[in-house]
């Protein structure tokens, strides 16, 4: 019984610390039947305890999503995108944006065979799927 009770406590504590803050929520909300529209560009970004996901749609929209431990979502971003060249603008749902992307500006670049986007501060994030060069 002691043993149930303590895991009954561990997954309420994982689960609590799990709840997305008012924002993420709001721009999930917002961003709803947005989700239903296909993929154009993928990419991830691996930390020590978990990855930051960016997901370009056809429909000119964006997610971007950290996660911890591959599980517990930490932020939910999205907005709307323009792609130019080689330049990925993105503008927020209320303006509502992760630190690592403050500019909103990300570069493709080229990197040891691999395609990139890169912000000004040097983060980046690895491309995994990429339609708009087969265009």
């Amino acid at each position: 019984m002691k043993k149930l009770l303590s895991s009954i406590v561990i997954l309420f504590l994982f689960n609590s610390c799990g709840t997305m803050e008012k924002n993420d929520r709001m721009v999930q909300r917002s961003d709803f039947f947005n989700q239903f529209s296909k993929s154009k560009l993928n990419a991830l970004s691996n930390w020590k305890m978990g990855d930051d996901y960016l997901k370009l749609r056809k429909n000119k929209t964006f997610l971007f999503q950290a996660r911890v431990f591959g599980i517990v979502r930490s932020g939910y971003y999205a907005g709307k995108y323009t792609f130019e060249k080689d330049t990925l603008r993105l503008t927020f749902i209320n303006n509502y944006k992760p630190e690592v992307l403050k500019s909103g500006i990300l570069v493709l670049k080229k990197r040891n065979g691999e395609e990139i986007l890169e912000t000004d501060n040097g983060y980046y994030l690895a491309v995994v799927k990429n339609e708009f060069a087969t265009k």
